[in-house]
């Protein structure tokens, strides 16, 4: 009987359980999908991005923002949006929307190539950072729009864009380095033979100053280096995109002041007294063309990017150097008063405290009590600290710059490989003097009427991964440029287009 109850007891518990849970169930709220939150895919050449679509209708005027806008380039079967545009400017175009506003252009993204894109996706290019700071001040990223003066600009400014320039960037470091060699040698005194001019007692010259064999010889010299100078100077001038730009240069202001001397010590007589310190100041400036090197060499010229955005750093190092020179300098002198004449001042103390901190130690001047010789011991420990402090900062720039570097003179050169690829092509093939569809309308527009002439350099640049599409049915193969860019251009070949664009996939 006790069982009996028992078992009643616990199957109408179970039966009230299970009658309570389907109730929860059945009675619950309905779960509420927000669509806004669901991702979205878009397919930009192949290669696959995924967001929110609450993220893009932040700004509902652009292309992507608009829902009407952005559907005529839905794709149901892969239920993704399809755009056949340039990639690296995509990123920055979807951060855009991410980040409420903030347009940033790549570094290895050409100015011309992202404005393109921008107003493709209808974002005003103006609310690019870089245009609004100015751009790049280097004026690499702009050239020239006439195919002559862009080839000019192509020899004198990168030289692993052809042979050719590779042969004028090797003759112009001969030059330079020529010319370096002459401005140190001429002042050894066993090659100057010249004769200096005699005077009697009462001051007339008896016999005026003759100039040696190798001084003509250096002047002769230095004549040919200055005209190269002046001559590569001037084409670069002409052939730049921008005369301002190029005028305001750093490089280029150098350049200047390099070529300036020779032009100088002609003009100016060298009989008075004041011409004589005009010319030795020229010829100071002359030392401006080991600055000349830094166009020949990514390293030097990285090295003068990495200083210049490091100037903060480089202030704080020589404020803590400062401070610790009076200090080191002031104690110094105190220990040091009655028992080391070296130390007569703190002033005198200066130059002691700066080769100590900066750990050179020349031993000119050395402290001989206890107390200065510890003293020195603190200010040497100073100066490694203060100047080990920065080190990393300026270290971290430095590769950042390099990185930048190596970017834009990859980007040069697959520049220069498509514009060469170009012409040649469209001086053989009709299809590209009639048909050009590379995913902008109005690209067609930007050709001039001649063959082999091209007004926009955003042609150039949709050369992406080996293959640039004209019209509907025929692509245009090239051989991609090598890291290097060394690699020989192939000769552009015309196949029939086997599958549709987005049938590739790079996830």
């Amino acid at each position: 009987m006790a069982m009996a109850v028992a078992t009643a007891v616990t199957l109408s518990y179970r039966r009230s359980r299970t009658t309570s849970r389907d109730w929860s169930i059945t009675n619950s709220a309905p779960v509420v999908v927000d669509k806004l939150a669901e991702p979205i895919i878009i397919n930009i050449g192949g290669k696959k991005y995924a967001t929110f679509e609450h993220t893009l209708n932040r700004f509902p005027r652009t292309l992507l923002g608009n829902p009407e806008k952005r559907k005529r380039y839905f794709n149901e079967k892969n239920n993704e949006y399809f755009f056949d545009r340039h990639r690296s400017s995509f990123t920055a175009i979807l951060y855009y929307y991410q980040s409420g506003g903030l347009l940033d252009r790549p570094l290895h993204v050409p100015n011309d190539v992202f404005n393109e894109e921008c107003n493709f996706f209808e974002i005003d290019p103006k609310e690019n950072e870089d245009d609004q700071d100015g751009g790049d001040q280097d004026g690499e990223d702009d050239l020239p729009q006439n195919s002559t003066l862009r080839a000019i600009w192509m020899v004198f400014e990168y030289p692993s864009s052809s042979p050719q320039a590779k042969a004028v960037a090797i003759f112009s470091l001969v030059i330079i380095m020529l010319s370096i060699v002459i401005f140190c040698v001429e002042t050894m005194p066993v090659l100057d033979d010249s004769v200096p001019e005699e005077r009697d007692a009462n001051g007339t010259v008896t016999r005026p100053a003759e100039r040696g064999t190798n001084h003509e010889v250096f002047f002769v010299m230095n004549a040919i280096c200055s005209s190269w100078f002046t001559f590569e100077y001037l084409i670069r001038f002409i052939a730049s995109a921008s005369k301002i730009r190029f005028l305001k240069g750093v490089l280029n202001i150098l350049d200047l002041l390099s070529i300036l001397p020779f032009y100088v010590s002609l003009i100016v007589p060298q009989e008075s007294a004041g011409s004589i310190d005009i010319l030795r100041v020229m010829r100071v400036i002359r030392v401006c063309r080991i600055f000349k090197l830094t166009r020949h060499s990514k390293g030097l010229y990285v090295l003068g990017k990495t200083l210049y955005a490091s100037v903060n750093e480089l202030i704080m190092l020589m404020l803590f150097l400062v401070i610790g020179v009076v200090l080191f300098a002031s104690a110094a002198y105190y220990a040091e008063e009655r028992t080391n004449p070296q130390f007569a001042s703190i002033p005198h103390a200066f130059w002691w405290a700066v080769v100590t901190m900066t750990t050179v130690g020349y031993g000119d001047i050395a402290p001989q009590s206890t107390l200065g010789k510890c003293v020195g011991a603190l200010c040497a420990l100073s100066g490694v600290l203060a100047i080990a402090l920065p080190v990393p900062v300026i270290v971290s720039n430095f590769e950042y710059y390099y990185k930048e570097e190596l970017s834009k003179r990859q980007e040069a050169g697959e520049r220069s490989l498509s514009y060469r690829n170009l012409d040649h092509l469209a001086l053989k093939s009709p299809l590209l003097q009639h048909k050009v569809t590379m995913g902008s309308p109005s690209l067609s527009s930007k050709l001039d009427a001649s063959p082999g002439q091209y007004s926009s350099p955003v042609l150039a640049h949709r050369i992406t991964n080996g293959a640039m599409k004209f019209g509907h049915d025929t692509i245009i193969e090239t051989e991609e440029l090598s890291s290097g860019g060394s690699s020989k251009p192939s000769t552009p070949k015309l196949r029939r287009k086997q599958h549709p664009p987005h049938s590739e996939t790079i996830l």
